[in-house]
């Protein structure tokens, strides 16, 4: 880039020439734009003509350095002209008026507590309408369950299902261990002990089994079904299943729905198991026998406690397939939306998972 000084045409004002030439790009933008700013700034009064006919090339950031030229809020008789420009690069500049950059930027204006509730209630209201609308087209798709590939059924299980069971184990087993031995502990002071086996059991069986569990896929597959649908997304991959003639909610979302509806009750069957388990190791350091916490145990227990578990558990599996497959879909542009779409899965899915939990013990208490 070079500048002259010469006689503005028609007047007797000297104008400033400044002259762009080769290419400017992100890489060399920044030296040409400070030393153009530096001549206005030296020249407030006169006019300024940029002579771009020697530009050979120009990127975004190129044209923001041509538009920004052309915006710059000078005197009337000290405008900025550009000569020259190649008509393509002419009409991209054209397509702005400096004078829709000259409006003020308001402050920002003060929300109320009452305003604030009202969007929050308007923005949940319209998620749910939209959670809806994904939940029908998933019953549409259940009823085509005849055609789904039990092959891709099965392989999510595997994933969400097999891999997950020394974790499903762990959390079941210490669960089980911290009941029994925390209420142990104020039971022995009112001579109760063997009743502990009855929290213990109904405890796992009812509640904490399907709980613990749904946690902890709602943590471990519910942000991979989001990450895999959003990654998919960003790379255009739902388009060509589309462009196919395929159904996205088909052909992704059913076998992982049903996956998850299958391998959660298993789940839940062996975090039952161990946490009892659990609990009867610790009630034997109480001197309660492991026969005598058997017998107890099912003069506890009940088989509705165990089915009321292991309906929990499916419902949990739906509730955490359908948020995090629905986050993966509704994923924007770029790989931080496929981060925050998994997430939002896991936190979604959480609060859900305890809704859903507190409903069930309202209704079948």
């Amino acid at each position: 880039m070079s500048i002259t000084t010469a006689s503005k045409s028609g007047t007797g004002d000297d104008a400033v020439s400044v002259v762009l030439e080769g290419r400017i790009t992100a890489y060399t933008a920044a030296p040409i734009w400070k030393y153009a700013i530096d001549t206005l700034t030296r020249n407030p009064n006169r006019p300024v003509i940029v002579d771009a006919s020697r530009l050979q090339y120009v990127d975004d950031v190129g044209i923001a350095l041509l538009f920004d030229l052309i915006r710059r809020d000078r005197p009337v008789d000290a405008q900025v002209e550009i000569r020259e420009l190649a008509p393509n690069l002419a009409a991209l500049v054209r397509d702005y008026e400096p004078k829709d950059f000259a409006a003020a930027t308001r402050g920002r204006r003060h929300i109320g507590i009452l305003e604030q509730t009202g969007r929050a209630t308007a923005q949940q209201i319209a998620y749910l309408k939209e959670i809806a609308r994904f939940l029908r087209a998933c019953v549409r798709a259940l009823r085509q369950a005849r055609t789904v590939n039990w092959g891709d059924v099965f392989d999510v299980a595997t994933e969400a299902g097999a891999n997950a069971v020394p974790i499903v184990l762990l959390m079941g087993f210490l669960m089980g261990v911290i009941i029994a031995f925390e209420v142990a502990l104020v039971a022995r002071q009112f001579g109760a002990v063997i009743f502990v086996v009855n929290g213990v059991g109904v405890a796992m069986l009812r509640e904490l089994g399907a709980l613990m569990t749904a946690i902890v896929l709602a943590g471990r597959t519910g942000a991979a079904f989001a990450a895999q649908i959003g990654t998919q997304k960003v790379n255009e991959e739902l388009n060509a299943i589309s462009t196919f003639g395929l159904d996205p909610v088909h052909f992704l979302v059913l076998p992982r729905l049903l996956g998850a509806i299958l391998v959660v009750p298993l789940l839940t069957v062996l975090a039952d198991v161990v946490g009892i388990f659990g609990g009867a190791l610790v009630m034997a350091t109480f001197d309660i026998g492991f026969l005598q916490f058997y017998n107890q145990l099912l003069g506890a227990v009940t088989a509705t406690d165990f089915v009321l578990g292991i309906v929990k558990s499916a419902v949990f599996g739906l509730t955490i397939a359908a948020v995090g497959c629905h986050r993966g879909l509704t994923t924007g542009a770029g790989a931080t939306s496929v981060g925050l779409s998994a997430t939002s899965a896991v936190v979604t899915s959480i609060v859900l998972i305890v809704v859903i939990d507190g409903l069930f013990a309202v209704f079948t208490s």
